[in-house]
């Protein structure tokens, strides 16, 4: 099985909490992605924090995320929980850290694809997917 790795990295002129919120809710990542995003099952202590899963895609190409640790202006993890097919081991985080100029985030992906040509694919489009939708945020 092929393993595949995307990282996009984007800076900003915000401080590091403003852009942890815009990417820590599940409702308005949909705004920065470009795709339909919903949150389906609120965290344990936060809503979009550890245990909540988000819906992301149209049907029938859905896939459920669900946050597995989030250290708050600083971290965000999650893997595919439901979906992905035929991605397994699916796992995103998002790193944040402080700049002389605002902020930048890191957001890394890991997935394993046993068809070589659609592991590419896949990389390719959530590779131009996140770079544009990083952009996306001001």
């Amino acid at each position: 099985m092929a393993k595949y790795k995307v990282e996009v990295a984007q800076e900003y002129r915000q401080p590091v909490e403003t852009v942890f919120r815009k990417l820590s809710d599940h409702n308005g990542l949909g705004r920065v992605l470009g795709i339909p995003v919903k949150r389906v099952v609120d965290g344990r202590s936060d809503v979009n924090g550890v245990g909540s899963v988000r819906r992301m895609g149209l049907w029938p190409v859905t896939v459920e995320e669900t946050v597995v640790a989030v250290v708050p202006n600083q971290s965000i993890d999650y893997r595919i929980s439901k979906g992905g097919a035929p991605l397994k081991n699916h796992s995103g985080a998002l790193a944040f850290s402080q700049t002389p100029q605002g902020s930048r985030v890191v957001w890394t992906i890991n997935f394993d694809s046993s068809l070589p040509i659609v592991g590419a694919v896949v990389k390719q489009v959530l590779t131009q997917g996140l770079r544009l939708g990083l952009k996306r945020i001001k």
